[in-house]
């Protein structure tokens, strides 16, 4: 079985560290490249050939939505999951349009972001549960003043297990 080869793009050392060895001790998935986001995402992104780019969406050393326009522009195949503290919808409607295909909140626990991973990977886009009442409302809006009536579901709500 062939694992799904991740390009993390970090640039706090610690966290990009503990990232890859959590990710590393799954049997599918592994961290095949690491970027701190300056300028080297991608040529890290040609010489890997990742199948999921795992992005810091608030890298202080470049803008991460320039990177992942780029990455897109290059590599159109290529999977895109933001990672953020607690992103606002305008910068995820930016992030979603530009073509991320799924958002980890940093305080996800290791099972969620490994199933993220998995259902992007497998063509899926994510939202964490967090994020999807209040951006829907924001796209069901944007829709209705551009005379939409019919919305689509393209992205799929994770929500927590009834207790």
């Amino acid at each position: 079985m062939s694992k799904i080869r991740i390009l993390l793009i970090e640039d706090n050392r610690i966290l990009c560290d503990g990232i890859t060895a959590m990710i590393n001790g799954q049997k599918d998935v592994i961290v095949v490249s690491v970027s701190d986001g300056r300028d080297d995402a991608l040529l890290k992104a040609r010489t890997a050939k990742p199948d999921v780019v795992l992005i810091d969406l608030g890298l202080e050393s470049q803008n991460s939505l320039d990177v992942v326009q780029l990455l897109k522009k290059e590599f159109s195949n290529i999977k895109i999951i933001g990672m953020g503290l607690n992103p606002v919808q305008s910068d995820i409607m930016e992030f979603v349009q530009a073509g991320v295909e799924g958002f980890i909140l940093k305080n996800a626990t290791l099972e969620d972001v490994i199933k993220t991973i998995r259902a992007v990977a497998g063509g899926e886009k994510i939202l964490p549960p967090l994020l999807t009442e209040s951006l829907f409302f924001q796209v069901a809006e944007h829709a209705l003043l551009k005379g939409k009536r019919n919305l689509t579901s393209a992205v799929r709500i994770d929500l927590p297990p009834k207790r």
